[in-house]
């Protein structure tokens, strides 16, 4: 089942290349920090600069949701609110 949080970002997940259980599964369902290089890796095994850029996209559309924070801007870094 989809968190019902991630409906309303279902355009732009789609847009990026992301699933919603893809995002609920390795991004919202854990705790602590998330990087954009962690989170590209997961996704593409050996991301290139657009993937990680298309990853730090993602990450700024929750954030911009309120479902996790901006910990450090310069290493990509996210936590999970």
């Amino acid at each position: 089942m989809i968190d019902e949080r991630l409906v309303p970002l279902q355009p732009v997940l789609e847009k990026l290349g992301f699933t919603s259980e893809f995002v609920q599964v390795n991004v919202l369902a854990r705790t602590g920090n998330v990087g954009v290089a962690e989170i590209a890796m997961l996704w593409q095994g050996m991301p290139n600069k657009h993937d990680r850029k298309r990853t730090r996209a993602m990450l700024d559309a929750l954030a911009d949701a309120g479902l996790v924070a901006l910990a450090d801007d310069e290493s990509g870094t996210f936590s999970i609110v």
